[in-house]
């Protein structure tokens, strides 16, 4: 919740490009937002979708969780510094969105 409401309070800013930095590293597209995307990430083996992982998960893993969850957020916001390293996710994200429109290749 600090995370979203400090994005929140820098219009945005601080998450941008965080939902499809997750989307490249899954390699798959998806209608789940940058938490939910995260909590898969970090929760593999917990049941259940996003959110729905945490109702699953004990007290030690939201611990790791906010750990893993911070680390992810550092490894995102090194990448986005670097103009090139973004330019080429931004265009992976884009060629994984185009594949889904057009599953044929055509």
């Amino acid at each position: 919740m600090f995370l979203i409401g400090f994005d929140e309070a820098r219009s945005g800013g601080l998450m941008r490009g965080f939902t499809e930095w997750l989307v490249v590293r899954k390699g798959e597209c998806s209608s789940f937002g940058w938490q939910a995307l995260a909590l898969d990430e970090i929760l593999p083996n917990v049941e259940g979708l996003g959110w729905n992982k945490l109702g699953n998960s004990n007290s030690q893993q939201e611990e790791l969780a906010v750990q893993q969850l911070l680390t992810l957020l550092y490894e995102f916001l090194t990448m986005r510094d670097d103009v090139m390293a973004l330019a080429r996710m931004y265009g992976e994200y884009h060629s994984l969105h185009s594949r889904a429109e057009d599953p044929g290749g055509a």
